[in-house]
């Protein structure tokens, strides 16, 4: 008989198999509560990697991942009850046409029924799948260029089934990374296992999806769907939009606890579905102890600034290589590096690659890869992110707890960390600087002050250093997980 964990943990595509980030911080949790057993729940992408980076601390007493959009062959009959068609049509039609559809119950209930049966070949290859296909393409989009709507309702319903169809493995609670296909999971967990479920929310799913979708080149060279129901014409991008909204929407629902590590998604959250009197912060924390000899490691190294982050759109690399040009220009004994995943978007890696090249910057701004950023820390002056999106950023807490100030972006917490939250007392000052997003002037401007002015560098190192390890402290943040874990279990 198979053990029941504690806790299921259920991530996208990041833990066990990815570093940084996320994948650290929940390494992180596991670790930190030995007293409960997990069960680690990865949604990876078609065609993953699935080489382990992190080696499962012994309270992970089970690992799943479900690959989104492959489905097993199912049953040779292509037989399957009368009433899938109606349930699948309804619940495509109210992913598409609202953000607040969540009324997922009936397709959780038909696939409980038949998931001995479905797959490929009644979901995916049949003629009364077919039949659905061509009948949405009527009720919802008549105008559309049929290839773009059958590429775009195809994938995303082989996405839903993957993730509908694989039996949940047993746990007394469930414990998400995130909204979107993680968070479903949750809305699955609450209505087959019965069992209670939480979220944590780095950054805002859906507000991130929003944004890759706006910037997709796919999506522009497939054309717009037209979607022109109640009156209304919607493109191709509000029909991917409204999916992970409505997805959002059913996790909210199924949740006991929604956190987040900043209270500006608060609103957000709410906005989505989120009940207000479910909605918690726990900001994330550092062991101060790890950084109280760390002015000692320091490495002799030229004056160094460094972005760290994923090499990926939303992280707005090219604004920092912009900005690199600018400074450098000023500063031209100044060391530039990249630190970070380069292989998450690899043709995006590409163009980064390419603008430095045009901009002359070839000899002078390196990409780094991923790295153990604390040990890269001691050669390091100055970290920099141009993000468009974010929540509370670890690397500024690890960075800060090091007395390393930082040129942020004016998104997510990091104003508040930088510039100390309304409830910090006495006021501490600035640790670093806050930028528009997408200005490389602005972000060369704020780089050069704090590089070149050493009385005012050494104010911000002070103070985001006393800032970090005074309220953003590893125990208290695992203090409040275990006070939600014990709630529950």
């Amino acid at each position: 008989m198979t053990e029941i964990a504690d806790i299921c943990i259920v991530g996208e595509g990041s833990y066990p198999y990815f570093a940084g980030g996320v994948a650290q911080w929940v390494h992180e949790l596991i670790t930190e509560h030995q007293e409960r057993t997990f069960h680690v729940l990865t949604l990876v992408p078609p065609h993953p990697d699935l080489t382990f980076y992190y080696k499962f601390p012994k309270n992970v007493i089970g690992h799943s991942y479900y690959i989104v959009q492959e489905l097993p062959e199912g049953s040779h009959s292509f037989w399957a009850p009368k009433q899938t068609w109606d349930i699948l049509f309804n619940t495509f039609k109210g992913m598409v046409c609202s953000p607040e559809f969540a009324e997922y119950e009936p397709i959780v209930k038909l696939f409980e029924q038949c998931r001995k049966i479905f797959g490929k070949r009644i979901l995916c290859e049949s003629m009364p799948t077919w039949d659905l296909f061509i009948k949405f393409y009527y009720d919802v989009a008549p105008s559309s260029p049929f290839k773009s709507y059958f590429a775009t309702i195809y994938t995303l319903s082989r996405s839903l089934y993957s993730i509908l169809l694989p039996e949940l493995p047993k746990a007394r609670l469930y414990h998400a990374l995130c909204t979107g296909y993680a968070g479903f999971i949750l809305f699955r967990a609450k209505h087959e296992l019965g069992v209670p479920c939480m979220v944590t929310e780095q950054g805002i799913y859906s507000n991130e999806r929003r944004i890759e979708i706006s910037m997709a080149d796919w999506i522009s060279v497939m054309g717009s769907l037209d979607l022109a129901l109640e009156g209304k014409k919607r493109t191709l991008k509000d029909f991917w939009l409204n999916a992970f909204f409505s997805l959002a929407r059913a996790c909210y629902l199924s949740c006991d606890e929604i956190v987040s590590t900043y209270d500006g998604n608060h609103p957000i959250q709410i906005e989505g579905g989120a009940d207000p009197k479910k909605v918690s912060t726990i900001v994330h924390g550092i062991e101060p102890k790890k950084y109280h000899d760390f002015k000692a490691k320091k490495r002799p190294h030229p004056p160094t600034v460094a972005f760290v982050g994923r090499v990926a759109p939303i992280k707005d690399v090219k604004t920092f290589i912009r900005a690199c040009k600018i400074v450098k220009e000023a500063m031209p004994q100044i060391r530039l590096i990249a630190l970070g995943s380069t292989d998450e978007d690899p043709d995006y890696y590409q163009e980064c690659q390419k603008l430095v090249d045009s901009l002359g910057l070839s000899n002078d701004l390196k990409f780094g890869g991923h790295v153990n950023f604390y040990e890269f820390l001691p050669e390091i002056d100055l970290i920099v992110l141009t993000s468009i999106s974010e929540a509370q950023p670890l690397v500024i807490l690890e960075a800060g707890a090091a007395g390393i100030p930082a040129v942020a972006t004016n998104v997510g917490g990091c104003g508040q960390l930088l510039y100390g939250s309304e409830e910090e007392f006495p006021k501490l000052g600035e640790g670093g600087i806050v930028t528009p997003l997408k200005d490389p002037e602005a972000t060369a401007a704020a780089i050069l002050r704090l590089m070149q002015d050493q009385e005012f560098y050494k104010k911000c190192s002070e103070t985001i250093e006393r800032r970090i390890q005074t309220y953003y402290i590893f125990q208290q943040e695992h203090a409040s997980y275990r006070k939600l874990y014990k709630k529950y279990l």
